[in-house]
């Protein structure tokens, strides 16, 4: 038998985009730690079907006290490309109460402060866009 979804609902965010139009986001409150017990800090995360992993702006890495040169050195491609670092954090979406250790690229200069890739995120939720609507919903698997 499948197991049956239970579903948050969440409005799009309303931010302000090029040339000072609306934009719409599906964006979540996250939580990452560097360590299991360590302290979180909190972020809002753009769900983003078009990256590939999670990636997390690298001011982030200082508030965690992640030492970028100790750290696995990676390039990002897609729009342009720039370089990051490999570290691995615990992840928390509060709202599921769900916890994970997943890889992270840390990035300078991303248009949001984390983003939600197919690896990692996807895997662990059902994603469903309603933009009609201003609506998107999410189901832990």
């Amino acid at each position: 038998m499948a197991k049956r979804l239970t579903w948050k609902e969440y409005d799009y965010t309303v931010q302000i985009g090029p040339g000072n139009s609306w934009i719409y986001r599906p964006l979540i409150n996250i939580e990452i730690s560097a360590r299991i017990g360590d302290m979180n800090v909190p972020l809002k995360g753009l769900i983003d079907s078009g990256t590939d992993g999670t990636l997390i702006d690298a001011s982030v890495a200082d508030k965690l006290h992640i030492d970028s040169s100790t750290c696995k050195k990676v390039k990002l491609g897609g729009i342009g490309s720039t370089e990051g670092f490999l570290s691995n954090v615990e992840l928390t979406v509060p709202d599921f109460s769900m916890r994970m250790d997943v890889p992270v690229v840390f990035a300078h200069k991303l248009p949001m402060e984390a983003l939600l890739g197919q690896r990692h995120f996807f895997q662990r939720f059902k994603i469903r866009f309603e933009k009609d609507k201003n609506k998107f919903y999410l189901a832990s698997l």
